[in-house]
């Protein structure tokens, strides 16, 4: 995210913790957004920050 200025996109998230299906990534960002561990600046999840 330093490097270029926005967050991961789902597919960058889902190599990185080895997650091949962009819907089960995306299943896991909602329920960490709904547990308040992240929260988006935006509609859009590369916008995504920890915390709530």
């Amino acid at each position: 995210m330093v490097e270029r200025g926005e967050g991961p996109t789902i597919r960058e998230i889902g190599k990185q913790v080895g997650l091949s299906s962009t819907s089960s990534v995306l299943h896991q960002l909602r329920k960490l957004e709904e547990e308040g561990a992240i929260s988006r600046t935006e509609q859009g999840w590369r916008s995504t920050r920890p915390g709530g």
